[in-house]
């Protein structure tokens, strides 16, 4: 059988490959994970040095406010208040101001400064107004603003005022880079921390689906352009060899199919080596095994003989009873010609009504038993056409290697001249008999 032409799977060369589509998803999620754990780091950062500058703050401004209010119960004046403030900013990171509000201004003196901040700085216009603290952060500084709300005890001095009214605001600035130098060992080793283990799970994760997926798939394709490049003989995948239950069943399923496709193509090669209507092997596999036969009978020095055999008179039997006779008369005479046949012989249909027989080891003593088996079967009972019952009647000849021809084409021309020569004898006979009234019924 001649060999099936290579299939080359087209190239996809512009498609992406399932392990690089893999690696840039995880690598792209690394660094998506990575910078969404490095800005969040900067924000709680952030968010943390304010909270903790704004307790600061609060401490402060409120140890400020309580000293100013043992002052003021004191009795101390402007000049005193105004050291004490200057005492709180001993601390170069740190700036304290006392600012009046309009209030205290009209009932004690004005004072400039207070006046001149007070229209200058609309955060601190918005804390006289409102009464709530701010808080505000720039260019590393930190500022908190905290009003002094007057209340029921204030308006013994206070007369001019009432309850509820801001009579100053507490400013405290301070640099926040103590803090930041701070709570930055912190949050670098967290964020170091959390991509080093985003980063090892990314790979661990990469990995495991590498090898436990992508892996198995690339083998599969591998194994699936092998089989069709090599005349659709596939190589069976070790499930085993896989541990997820899905790449285990895709192996199995490859194996199954490549099973079926083995036995299909088998089957097809048989097929094709077959004579549809005898069964018998037909002139194709002649040709491919009667070289390796006497190749074999010549290195082992043993005859190997061929008989050519042709079924007498078939047209005739077409002619007179019609085709399906003759079909009738085909499969009774290869039934026949195996049945005188032995296992380890070769019986082969040419085509028409042409028949061979290869026997290996045998010499023309076992061919002419052969013959005469097969005449006497012939000869002792008619075969059932159909339409009629017929004795049939065959030309045999014969010949052996090495004693008649010495290679493949004389040994074939040999036993061709042996079966016509043979066709001739038998014709002339019957035209012999052809009057006599005991000759049994023959076409």
């Amino acid at each position: 059988m001649p060999a099936t032409p290579h299939t080359t799977l087209p190239a996809a060369r512009h498609k992406l490959s399932t392990y690089r589509t893999l690696l840039y998803t995880f690598v792209g999620f690394t660094l998506i994970g990575i910078g969404i754990s490095f800005f969040l780091t900067l924000h709680l950062k952030q968010q943390a040095i304010e909270q903790l500058a704004e307790i600061q703050a609060e401490k402060e401004a409120d140890i400020v406010f309580k000293a100013l209010w043992q002052g003021m119960l004191q009795g101390w004046d402007k000049d005193r208040m105004n050291h004490f403030i200057h005492s709180l900013e001993l601390n170069s990171d740190q700036k304290v101001q006392l600012v009046r509000s309009a209030i205290v201004d009209r009932q004690f003196g004005p004072s400039d400064a207070s006046a001149l901040v007070r229209h200058q700085d609309p955060h601190l216009q918005q804390a006289m107004q409102t009464g709530q603290t701010y808080i505000g952060h720039s260019e590393g500084e930190l500022r908190y603003l905290y009003p002094i709300v007057a209340s029921e005890v204030c308006l013994g001095c206070h007369t001019q005022s009432h309850a509820g009214a801001v009579h100053g605001v507490i400013d405290i600035r301070f640099s926040d880079q103590p803090m930041q130098l701070l709570l930055s060992d912190t949050f670098n080793i967290y964020i170091a921390t959390v991509i080093l283990t985003l980063i090892t799970l990314c790979l661990i994760l990469f990995t495991l689906i590498r090898l436990q997926i992508v892996q198995p798939l690339r083998l599969l394709s591998h194994q699936i352009r092998e089989a069709v490049q090599d005349d659709l003989s596939v190589t069976r995948i070790d499930a085993e060899h896989y541990r997820l239950r899905e790449p285990f069943q895709l192996a199995l399923s490859f194996n199954q199919l490549a099973q079926e496709l083995d036995d299909y193509h088998q089957q097809l090669k048989n097929n094709s080596y077959l004579d549809a209507l005898t069964g018998l092997y037909n002139r194709r596999y002649l040709n491919e095994q009667l070289p390796n036969l006497l190749t074999r009978s010549r290195a082992a020095e043993q005859p190997l003989t061929v008989m050519l055999i042709d079924l007498d008179r078939f047209k005739a039997i077409n002619d007179t009873y019609g085709h399906e006779a003759g079909d009738l008369a085909l499969k009774y005479f290869a039934q026949r010609l195996q049945r005188r046949a032995s296992n380890s012989d070769l019986v082969l249909r040419l085509g028409g009504d042409e028949f061979v027989i290869v026997l290996p080891n045998t010499d023309i003593s076992g061919a002419l038993s052969i013959k005469r088996r097969l005449t006497d079967d012939l000869n002792n009972k008619r075969a059932d056409l159909g339409v009629v019952n017929l004795h049939l009647e065959a030309s045999i000849g014969y010949a052996t290697y090495p004693q008649d021809a010495s290679d493949l084409d004389q040994l074939l021309h040999q036993a061709d001249q042996g079966m016509y020569h043979d066709k001739l004898v038998r014709r002339q006979a019957r035209q012999t008999e052809a009057g006599s009234p005991n000759r049994a019924e023959t076409v």
